[in-house]
């Protein structure tokens, strides 16, 4: 599979592209891709230094249309603000249309609170990119943020995002028993998969996991069995790292 990967590149630490990057190749996909921006270091330490490369995105996309350089699946992440988030609307739209699989990952906080490096104005333009996705992935705290409901009402936030029409896919959630679980909606119904959480501060893991959910939705799975085979991966890598 072909897959278009736009986001952030991070001059310190493997998330954002440079994961997500990792992990595909490593499954056997060709990726192509493009930053939105480059990043210094990650969002939650509190500086960042960064380059809007909406530019030389856009230039890229046309060189590569003319050279009929092909992608079934497109993932966008990082957004700068509100103004490329409008370009990249447009962009999935079109991709859409072709039949090209468009999935959001909205890169905006975690452990309930926004990122410290993170402008309303990024917030803003990923609430609007949302909405031109086929698939959303945000965690628990993203979910909440972009669905105005309260940090901890995951299934809220579910059938709130899910009202677009859209499958969403809320990570670090937890189902009405209170079990750590991955909340879900596939267009019809919702439901939950369970995960299990590896002790510790582990970076990069909602990265890893929208790459592992591509892949297994490229190969044909449905969604409830992408989700479990992609929070499969994630928590035994983490074991493995943890040995």
């Amino acid at each position: 599979m072909q897959v278009l990967l736009l986001g952030d590149i991070t001059g310190k630490s493997r998330v954002g592209i440079r994961m997500l990057t990792h992990v595909l190749e490593e499954a056997g996909h060709e990726v192509l891709a493009l930053p939105t921006a480059l990043v210094s270091n990650m969002l939650n330490m509190g500086r960042a230094e960064k380059l809007d490369t909406t530019e030389y995105l856009l230039r890229t996309l046309e060189i590569w249309e003319k050279m009929d350089v092909r992608y079934e699946c497109a993932y966008i992440g990082y957004v700068t603000g509100i103004h490329q988030a409008e370009i990249l609307c447009g962009l999935a739209d079109r991709m859409r249309k072709k039949g090209i699989r468009v999935v959001v990952d909205p890169i905006l906080g975690d452990n309930g609170t926004i990122y410290r490096s993170m402008t309303q104005e990024q917030v803003l333009g990923m609430k609007r990119l949302t909405e031109h996705a086929d698939i959303i992935t945000p965690n628990l705290t993203e979910a909440c943020l972009l669905a105005g409901t309260a940090d901890t009402d995951g299934m809220k936030a579910l059938l709130k995002l899910a009202e677009t029409g859209k499958q969403v896919v809320i990570t670090s959630a937890k189902d009405e028993q209170k079990n750590d679980a991955v909340l879900c909606w596939d267009g019809r119904k919702a439901f939950s998969v369970p995960f299990k959480r590896v002790p510790g501060t582990h970076w990069g893991t909602g990265d890893r996991f929208c790459a592992l959910l591509m892949d297994a939705l490229g190969s044909g799975k449905t969604l409830e069995k992408a989700v479990q085979e992609a929070s499969d991966g994630v928590a035994r890598v983490l074991c493995e790292n943890n040995r």
